[in-house]
């Protein structure tokens, strides 16, 4: 059973990040079913490991577009990148400690794809969208 479902509402437009997006969706997904299915420690923390990777990789794609077409919101979204990456790595260090956090990596992690996607990505698109067809 899917926790985070990926619709057309996400869709931002841009091919690459809206591929990254889905990633993002379905490594969210893997990982709550390695929870959800008690896999090994060591198979749990390879697919959070693995979203945590991929998280930092997406969150370089987007800001590199945002260079490229002088976002004027870039400090902002750096910002926010720093601190969810920040949070995230907090959260595995919990969980390579043994401590419970498969509720907390959940919240984290929906909250993360539904608001970065839905507010945060979606001004830097739309303004990215602007300079492109300019």
């Amino acid at each position: 059973m899917a926790i985070a479902n990926w619709s057309s509402r996400y869709e931002t437009g841009i091919e690459l990040i809206d591929a990254q997006h889905k990633s993002l969706f379905t490594a969210l997904n893997v990982l709550a079913d390695s929870f959800r299915t008690g896999r090994s420690k060591a198979l749990m923390d390879e697919s959070l490991e693995a979203l945590l990777a991929y998280t930092a990789e997406h969150f370089h794609t987007e800001e590199r577009y945002m260079r490229e077409f002088s976002y004027p919101g870039l400090a902002a979204h750096l910002a926010e990148h720093a601190i969810l990456i920040v949070k995230a790595r907090e959260l595995r260090e919990r969980f390579t400690e043994g401590s419970p956090v498969v509720m907390d990596v959940t919240i984290f992690f929906v909250e993360l794809l539904k608001h970065h996607i839905d507010k945060v990505d979606r001004a830097m698109v739309e303004f990215l969208k602007g300079q492109q067809q300019a």
